[in-house]
């Protein structure tokens, strides 16, 4: 099918500059999903909480690590896991949760895309406060590079709103997508430093962190919490990520963007 880069270009421009849009629908997706409750978004963190707090004393004797060193690398790289796999899962069904919207109006999809991306940076923001709280109780080294965590979140968000836009469009057409999407992403949490330190396998088993894309969006955000500053390697890796994968994205959004609503 021939793309149509001017619709993929105007309805990703119009998508952003609906920021009011998304925003507050975003916002209300939160409220929605926590009415009536009386800790609301924090029943999220409160579950990641006793995970972390449940496992810390599990994995660092496996470890042999320390617990005052191994439960800020846990808290930083599980926080941020969520925060960047529950994007992937969400974006998953970003087009087919919207189906009376877009059989009915005609709007910017990516509106729908950058609400799934907000609504998870919200909830973001309320579990850093588990991290915030373990680097103030094991008086873990806070520096100007902890700032860097700004930019980080910056690059997995640019990150996570192709990602929406690929798999919301996969998975409109063959519904087998979010399924194996979840099971991929069980596979990758254990093959990413998240639970265990990268420097803990040997040299031959190295390109298991060097070159897994998770890693580095994980470490992007995790390393400024812990008070240093990512690695050369990591910055690389993750925006080539992002301009890679727009690049992908656009020209396929510019070729099935039509057909959408005809998927669902």
């Amino acid at each position: 099918m021939k793309p149509d880069y001017a619709m993929a270009r105007a309805d990703i421009i119009h998508g952003i500059l609906a920021f009011r849009i998304w925003t507050r629908l975003g916002w209300q997706e939160v409220k929605r999903r926590y009415r009536r409750t009386v800790f609301g978004p924090f029943w999220a963190t409160l579950s990641i909480a006793m995970f972390i707090g449940g496992m810390v004393f599990i994995w660092a004797p496996l470890f042999k690590a320390d617990v005052s060193s191994y439960l800020p690398w846990l808290s930083a790289g599980l926080v941020v896991w969520s925060f960047a796999t529950t994007m992937i899962t969400e974006g998953c069904g970003t087009y087919t949760a919207a189906v009376g919207l877009i059989t009915q109006l005609n709007f910017p999809y990516t509106v729908l895309n950058f609400m799934v991306v907000w609504r998870n940076i919200i909830v973001f923001l309320h579990n850093v406060l588990i991290v915030v709280v373990v680097v103030i109780a094991l008086h873990v080294p806070v520096s100007w590079e902890t700032l860097l965590l700004i930019p980080g979140m910056m690059i997995v968000a640019v990150n996570g709103v192709w990602m929406t836009v690929l798999f919301g469009m996969a998975s409109a057409r063959f519904r087998d997508i979010p399924p194996l999407v979840g099971n991929l992403i069980q596979v990758l949490m254990f093959v990413t430093p998240i639970f265990w330190l990268a420097t803990q396998l040997g040299g031959e088993s190295q390109p298991i962190v060097r070159y897994n894309f998770m890693y580095h969006l994980v470490q992007v955000m995790r390393a400024p919490m812990l008070g240093t500053a990512p690695s050369q390697l990591t910055y690389a890796i993750t925006l080539a990520g992002a301009v890679i994968g727009w690049l992908v994205t656009f020209d396929i959004y510019a070729r099935f963007r039509r057909r959408i609503a005809f998927w669902l």
